[in-house]
């Protein structure tokens, strides 16, 4: 490869990793919050299934 390409590439890396630690993500969802999301994505939990495992009581 040419090391122009190979020399562009890394410096597109320090810079992403630059901005990826000076980006401040603060996330301030309750739990009730998270669990209604991923209910409104599918989630179930393993008491609410109504399949039978061979093997399992």
């Amino acid at each position: 490869m040419d090391k122009k390409i190979l020399f562009g590439i890394g410096i597109g890396l320090i810079i992403g990793v630059g901005c990826m630690f000076w980006y401040k993500y603060t996330a301030n969802l309750s739990d009730s919050q998270i669990e209604e999301k991923a209910r409104g994505l599918g989630m179930i939990y393993e008491n609410e299934s109504k399949s039978i495992i061979k093997g399992e009581d």
